[in-house]
């Protein structure tokens, strides 16, 4: 039954069930509350028939009236002027003439959900077909708004252009309370960093954009890994990990393996480059060896394409949380990020082009997107502490980003500023965490250790100063 109307074929829908639909409701008021649960408008075939249904509804809100007899309704579209659009009042009155029973209702509110959803497929799949064929189109543009409007029609529950009493959301908020206090998870996904988090209540939270930035050479990228080797080692197997995508337009996916393989071994990342292992009885081989186990079968996906398009990290995002439960995105670092926008628009407005986009893909995908972020001129020298105005290229990220923070310490250092680790080795660098904006929380600032020989964050003993 579905194809292409310009192919001669009429698109699905079936009129007896609009009509019973239609008629249940003016039988039976209540039936406009179940009904409305799964439909819009939009979800009937007929001209006449979305009238009327949104005419139901506008009728039942204005006069908070628990029946819709026939005087009332008739006489309330014609007060509209729009009785004949939706048939006229002998077809209204026709349409409870073949109703047998309302409480079939929710069946068939959810069959005309159906049908509308073949029929938006329909005209999904002829609209994509043309733009295939204009070349004046970008393929890729292409690719990424289809799939963008392919994934609200796989996810939709038609709810989309409705309007939500704050009631509804109310409701929401006391059914996820009452989940936390019987020990639900918060749904955030855990860093590994205790002290952040504790300041984000759980870790990173599903829709947040969250920007980590520095100035060179102080660790934004070996924060970045040593997390997402905290959220893919987690547990004793891949079930019980997070599945995480790395976007590292910056350093191939061999050096983002060996960063993950030092810091997890804690065989310095010198002797993992250069392969100087001592044969198969050295104990940093050996410790290597176990570290490429636990990393192996885990949910971690990489990307090291340079200059990565914009539209190819949102294509390949959505199909990673469609096939493979995406629950986090890392992406180092946005100044990268090919904008596709002509070169003659300024830097700025491109970066604020994709953080835009970035934080738009946070709350369609619900899942965290973290985003790497270089700071300026302004925040150069050791005592100068980043600011959320040193984000370099575009005020729009500190605007769109719901957490910013910054790392900061003084780039040289002596070996007696060196800390201990939990084994009790004198080997971390204290360095300060700086939560300069959390948009549901506080900011504040934190110590976490680096270990510079395996480029990798660890936990530190809040206590220590930072040089």
């Amino acid at each position: 039954m579905a194809g292409y109307e310009q192919k001669g074929q009429t698109l699905p829908y079936n009129e007896d069930v609009e009509k019973a639909v239609l008629g249940s409701i003016l039988l039976n008021a209540n039936t406009l509350e179940i009904a409305s649960e799964n439909l819009r408008p939009g979800d009937f075939y007929h001209t006449g028939h979305q009238k009327l249904f949104q005419a139901l509804l506008d009728y039942a809100e204005q006069k908070q009236l628990k029946t819709l007899d026939f005087l009332s309704i008739t006489n309330f579209l014609d007060s509209k002027g729009i009785l004949g659009e939706c048939g006229g009042a002998a077809y209204i009155a026709s349409l409870t003439e073949n109703v047998t029973n309302t409480a079939s209702v929710g069946v068939h509110a959810s069959t005309l959900r159906q049908l509308s959803m073949r029929r938006s497929l329909i005209r999904f799949c002829s609209a994509y077909m043309a733009n295939a064929y204009d070349m004046s189109m970008s393929i890729q543009k292409v690719i990424d708004e289809g799939e963008a409007e392919l994934s609200n029609l796989s996810y939709g529950t038609g709810d989309g252009n409705k309007d939500h009493q704050v009631n509804d959301f109310i409701t929401q908020a006391i059914e996820n309370i009452q989940e936390r206090m019987q020990g639900a998870s918060s749904g955030a996904v855990e860093t590994g960093f205790d002290v952040l988090d504790n300041a984000t209540d759980g870790g990173f939270r599903p829709t947040d954009f969250i920007i980590i930035a520095a100035r060179p050479s102080i660790g934004k990228t070996a924060f970045a890994t040593s997390i997402i080797q905290n959220m893919v080692t987690k547990g004793n197997s891949a079930e019980d990990s997070y599945s995480v995508a790395f976007y590292s337009l910056e350093m191939s996916g061999v050096q983002v393996c060996q960063r993950l393989m030092a810091g997890i071994s804690r065989v310095p990342l010198k002797i993992i480059r250069n392969a100087t292992f001592a044969g198969g009885k050295d104990r940093n081989f050996n410790a290597m060896l176990d570290a490429t186990n636990r990393l192996y079968d885990r949910n971690l996906f990489i990307f090291d394409t340079p200059n990565m398009k914009l539209s190819e990290i949102r294509a390949s995002a959505r199909r990673l949380k469609r096939e493979k439960g995406l629950q986090a995105m890392f992406i180092d670092y946005i100044g990268l990020i090919d904008a596709e926008m002509d070169a003659t628009v300024p830097r700025f407005e491109q970066v604020a082009s994709v953080s835009r986009s970035l934080k738009s893909l946070a709350r369609e995908l619900e899942i965290p997107v973290v985003v790497l972020c270089q700071v300026s001129r302004d925040a150069e020298g050791d005592k100068n502490e980043p600011q959320l105005n040193n984000l370099r290229d575009s005020g729009a990220i500190e605007q769109d980003a719901d957490v910013v923070m910054f790392l900061h310490r003084v780039r040289k250092f002596d070996s007696d500023k060196l800390v201990k680790d939990r084994d009790g080795n004198q080997t971390l660098l204290p360095t300060k965490l700086i939560i300069a904006k959390q948009r549901n929380g506080e900011t504040g600032e934190f110590k976490i250790g680096f270990r510079p020989v395996t480029a990798s964050f660890e936990n530190i003993d809040q206590n220590v100063s930072v040089g």
